[in-house]
């Protein structure tokens, strides 16, 4: 006999411009739900053009929570603020009874909802958000403001084997490792292998100190060993070369709109703050969304020039063409986050199956191929019947989910040629570049410049004295 799952959870995923709200919205009307916003620039008060918020028109009068919430002169929320507060509101739909869904494209606030345990920032003693730097620490700690090179070899000192782990041009993921030793006094390395022990016996895998592939970077979410609900994953996908041109189109679309007028306003709310004094940092938050970074220089300095001249013009449209790649770009991000860290977290929780890849890429077929297929998922998964193989129900899904589920590669290790002046993060990348035509043209080079006598030849393999071995 079917079981219904306990406080069951749905999510709805996938890159920009796929559809993610009108899928969530259309679900929550057929399931009595309530929808949680996951995009961390939706959370901001107004430019419902440059955040690309669903009009209110187009909500079905569904209760939406998190929009429109953050002042714009406010940093973003921390993961663990975000974990917190939908947390909460989770809980107020459900004693209301109704379904939660969470929709956005912040992808690791929607990580770091799914699962259960704490992560290696917790440990830390704080949470910052993707790309965050170490924020209020360098006065404490005034290491941390230094150059990478002197960070990177503090850290040796002390815990060098996350050294080890990082590239050496990885600030951020350095400065993170230092600051946890700084902060509590022990090792990243020892921490991030406790929490490789609290793992289920029963799935070990080889790659567990790979902590890109697991996505258990220092200042990240962490692949958790368990979910914190019963929760049915849909990843919206189109084929690229479909996504590129509705991308494309879309920001077109902003454009006749109203994004230059919006932008502006956040120009003239940027000087005002400017004004007044007030402290921004426009490093995160609501100064790097994509439509408005990409505007800033041509509305600061191109409206020197007369909207009519030739120069404006190509102006203009070069800033239109930035916030096009840039937006590809984000896409691209999106989808990786999906396929390699969320998937992975999936699979060690024995919940991969759980992931539904739903094929947008022809809107014609939006009914039968999304809507339909997402409300027979979730109506199977809110009585407890039993759901199909996730890989059948496209080719889309087929190729991708297969792919997400190809043996992980080996542990993470920085090794440097010197030869060619180049760190490999991975075996499989130093393995490639000793084998590859460049590096092989450098070892030739360079024993002819150094073949004299009583001198030792430089041979294709070597690496640092400083690199770890295998």
């Amino acid at each position: 006999m079917a079981r219904p799952p306990k406080d069951p959870l749905v999510v709805v995923i996938g890159a920009t411009g796929t559809g993610k709200s009108k899928l969530a919205i259309e679900l929550a009307t057929q399931f009595n739900g309530e929808i949680i916003n996951g995009d961390a620039m939706q959370m901001y008060k107004g430019l419902p053009i440059i955040t690309n918020k669903i009009p209110e028109h187009e909500r079905n009068g569904v209760p939406h929570h998190l929009l429109d919430t953050v002042r714009l002169e406010e940093q973003p929320w921390t993961v663990n603020h975000f974990v917190k507060e939908s947390s909460r509101i989770i809980h107020d739909i459900r004693t209301r009874g109704k379904l939660p869904i969470v929709v956005g494209g912040t992808h690791y606030y929607t990580h770091a909802l799914l699962f259960k345990d704490a992560t290696l920032t917790d440990e830390a003693g704080e949470s910052t958000t993707d790309g965050e730097q170490v924020d209020g620490m360098e006065d404490d700690f005034p290491i941390l403001s230094r150059p990478t090179e002197e960070i990177l070899q503090a850290l040796q000192e002390v815990d060098p084997d996350m050294a080890r782990r990082w590239h050496p041009k990885d600030r951020r993921k350095i400065q993170r490792s230092l600051q946890i030793w700084l902060k509590t006094g022990r090792k990243a390395s020892e921490v991030y292998a406790e929490q490789q022990e609290r793992r289920p016996a029963s799935r070990p895998t080889d790659d567990d100190a790979d902590s890109s592939r697991l996505g258990g970077e220092l200042g990240e979410t962490n692949d958790e060993a368990a979910l914190r609900y019963p929760t049915l994953l849909l990843w919206l996908e189109a084929e690229d070369a479909v996504l590129k041109v509705r991308l494309n189109d879309r920001v077109d679309a902003m454009v006749k709109a109203g994004l230059i007028d919006e932008a502006l306003a956040l120009t003239g709310f940027e000087e005002e703050l400017i004004r007044q004094g007030v402290p921004m940092d426009k490093t995160k938050g609501i100064w790097v969304s994509i439509g408005y970074k990409e505007m800033e220089t041509w509305l600061k300095e191109g409206q020197t020039t007369e909207p009519n001249f030739p120069q404006a013009s190509r102006a203009l449209t070069e800033a239109v063409e930035s916030v096009k790649a840039g937006t590809r770009r984000y896409a691209k991000r999106q989808n990786r986050y999906i396929r390699i860290r969320l998937a992975n977290a999936l699979q060690r929780a024995d919940e991969f199956g759980m992931l539904f890849l739903l094929d947008c890429s022809n809107l014609d077929k939006w009914d039968t191929e999304v809507a339909a297929q997402a409300q027979r998922l979730v109506r199977s998964f809110l009585v407890g019947e039993e759901l199909p193989d996730h890989k059948s129900l496209s080719e889309l899904a087929a190729k991708m989910l297969s792919a997400d589920e190809q043996p992980p590669g080996t542990n993470r290790v920085a090794r440097t040629c010197d030869t060619c002046d180049k760190t490999l993060m991975t075996d499989k990348e130093w393995h490639g570049h000793l084998a590859s035509r460049g590096h092989k043209k450098a070892v030739a080079a360079q024993r002819k410049r150094e073949a004299r006598p009583n001198q030792e030849p430089v041979y294709p393999h070597t690496a640092s004295s400083t690199t770890a071995q295998d």
